[in-house]
């Protein structure tokens, strides 16, 4: 790669999306975070000031939608498009009118659809030149996250779309029902990482640690590695809801999700064609669209020593990342399949076929994403 092109990638700026129910608790971890040194040279983008409730002492009004906070950290109100709210903040900053920032954060409304974000990010030319997602938090309210996610497909879509769980209020709920809780969010999503917290009491830190992504402020190889749990996947079986039963004599209770929400692994214990697999990820994307919420895998490719990683969201697949080394004990492929129930077994029957049978008017583009791979010493 040239050095114009690694320089672009260094600059380009992490996004994180905080989503989760009304009264989940996203407020007051926001409270936490943007007054915390790490949130410094962060842009946080919220709804309405107001609505939020953001419980913040103003250093400097900048206009009617951006203020400055003690901490350092910008605030804006998201009054416009998020596509114009980005790239206005990025050309102010850079005009010197605000401070820079190093990170953004969008928080949603409650009932939003983080879908629709991550798309945004992964849609605009301008976006893609100078920001790229860096991972979604869930926020669920401990209280009453066993009520929503059986009525409300939203408050599951939030958890199979996450990177981080936080499971809010664990003061005022039993061992137990935390137990089910976590239990059903990774039957939901097998490979999100799970945390409690009492009155938004969470370091922040957790934000660096949600890869494959480029931060100098973390190895890069702890973070992928840390990112990837695909080791003990103990996904809900195909056709049905999610649902947590516990064993014979233990009296955990049984959480149900509504939702239409499974999820899949498999695994290769043989190098795989790189062309075929990335074929048939893209014809499985193509065809099922929305209802493949999430690809996340590590990769044992022929022709490739080290370990790729492969991560997709709603039809859209990152570019691929090379770690140093292998996991410890675990060279294999692994991949995990976030999708809708109602397809699962046509989308696993589809892309097992396309692996063996890859389509060959689509192997010499992927041919090019090989050639791509973004490397280590690319980054740093």
């Amino acid at each position: 790669m040239s050095d114009t092109a690694d320089n672009s990638k260094e600059n380009t700026i992490p996004v994180n999306i905080i989503t989760g129910f009304l009264g989940s608790g996203k407020t007051t971890l926001l409270n936490h975070w943007v007054n915390s040194e790490e949130f410094k040279d962060t842009l946080v983008l919220i709804n309405e000031f107001g609505d939020v409730g953001l419980d913040h002492e103003l250093v400097e009004s900048v206009d009617s939608s951006v203020v400055l906070l003690q901490s350092g950290c910008i605030c804006c109100s998201l009054q416009g498009a998020l596509v114009d709210s980005l790239a206005t903040n990025y050309i102010k900053a850079e005009r010197g009118e605000i401070p820079k920032f190093k990170r953004v954060i969008i928080e949603t409304t409650g009932l939003a659809d983080p879908s629709g974000v991550i798309g945004t990010l992964n849609g605009d030319e301008f976006l893609l030149d100078h920001y790229y997602h860096d991972g979604t938090i869930t926020v669920l309210d401990g209280m009453f996250v066993r009520d929503q996610i059986k009525k409300q497909y939203e408050a599951v879509k939030q958890i199979a779309l996450a990177d981080i769980v936080i499971v809010s209020k664990t003061d005022l709920i039993d061992s137990d029902e935390i137990d089910a809780i976590y239990e059903i969010a990774q039957k939901i999503n097998p490979s999100c990482k799970l945390f409690p917290a009492v009155k938004g009491n969470l370091s922040p830190k957790i934000l660096f640690d949600i890869g494959p992504y480029k931060n100098a402020e973390m190895a890069y190889d702890n973070k992928v590695t840390s990112w990837l749990s695909v080791k003990n996947i103990g996904v809900a079986s195909s056709l049905r809801p999610a649902t947590v039963t516990g064993a014979v004599g233990v009296s955990k209770p049984k959480i149900v999700a509504h939702s239409d929400i499974d999820s899949f692994a498999v695994e290769y214990d043989e190098p795989i064609e790189a062309l075929s697999l990335l074929s048939a990820v893209s014809q499985v994307q193509q065809t099922y669209g929305d209802s493949i919420l999430r690809i996340k895998g590590i990769l044992d490719l022929k022709g490739q020593e080290k370990p790729i990683v492969i991560h997709g969201v709603l039809g859209n697949l990152y570019p691929l990342s090379e770690l140093r080394e292998w996991p410890k004990d675990n060279k294999k492929s692994q991949l995990v399949f976030i999708c809708r129930a109602s397809v699962i077994e046509q989308i696993r029957h589809m892309f097992n076929e396309l692996i063996l049978n890859p389509s060959e008017s689509t192997l010499a583009y992927y041919q090019q994403m090989i050639d791509d791979i973004e490397k280590p010493e690319d980054i740093y």
